[in-house]
């Protein structure tokens, strides 16, 4: 029997882009995954302390995570955000000599149950471009999941940006680009996204720091593209 799972939602999901948090549980009910939350007393991970250099406060702040984390006994942490996924995964072992607890991103974990999913996936006809995080692809070298994941939806065809994988191009929102550079930030998205495939309708991302930046971005450019986060697409197909 599969052991119980804990959902952690990340910062920016419990507070700017809660259609994501909110797709990603409804997903896990629907396949019937046996998870959990920490709810209002989830935390921070700590990845914007490691990427602004701010190291002895980030450590105080991840061994509190791993304490909670570790008082529910789980044994798996499953986030739909990469800036989590790889603090948890990387910085964690790098900071401490063991971390009592497995790290996936939620594509991976989606994609390792798939056989819950292909029977429920209603056709969505549309032109989707995949837009690979930083943290997920080139830190954590997570390319191939999200996109057979997106494949499996009928009738959608997926495309690619000019620059893809290993030289996909940022989104301008991590590593506090958003918080200290607003302006700078929202410029690099718009050139991202002005490498778009020709006749795109729905930009689709696996973390919800690309998608807040693209949404914006995309807004202020007056497309009639959609941005939507990878747990959210698979949701809409599922008629959810």
């Amino acid at each position: 029997m599969a052991q119980r799972v804990l959902y952690w939602k990340g910062c920016m999901s419990r507070y700017r882009t809660k259609s994501i948090a909110d797709s990603i549980e409804r997903l896990l009910t629907l396949m019937k995954v046996d998870y959990t939350t920490l709810g209002e007393d989830e935390g921070c991970c700590g990845s914007v302390l490691y990427r602004t250099g701010q190291t002895p406060d980030a450590i105080l702040v991840s061994r509190k995570t791993i304490e909670r984390i570790s008082s529910l006994g789980v044994k798996e942490v499953v986030t739909g955000c990469p800036g989590c996924f790889r603090t948890m995964s990387q910085d964690y072992a790098k900071a401490f000599r063991s971390v009592p607890f497995e790290v996936r991103h939620i594509s991976q974990f989606l994609f390792s149950i798939r056989d819950r999913l292909k029977d429920h996936l209603r056709p969505i006809d549309a032109k989707v471009v995949y837009h690979d995080p930083c943290h997920l692809g080139r830190h954590m070298g997570v390319y191939e999941e999200p996109r057979a994941l997106i494949k499996m939806i009928p009738k959608v065809e997926l495309l690619e940006f000019k620059y893809n994988r290993n030289k996909a191009l940022c989104c301008g929102s991590g590593g506090g680009v958003r918080s200290a550079f607003p302006e700078v930030s929202l410029e690099v998205a718009k050139s991202a996204l002005g490498e778009l495939s020709e006749g795109t309708e729905i930009v689709v991302t696996a973390c919800p720091f690309c998608k807040y930046n693209f949404a914006e971005a995309n807004n202020n450019r007056k497309t009639k593209i959609q941005v939507m986060d990878l747990p959210e697409l698979l949701l809409r197909a599922w008629g959810g």
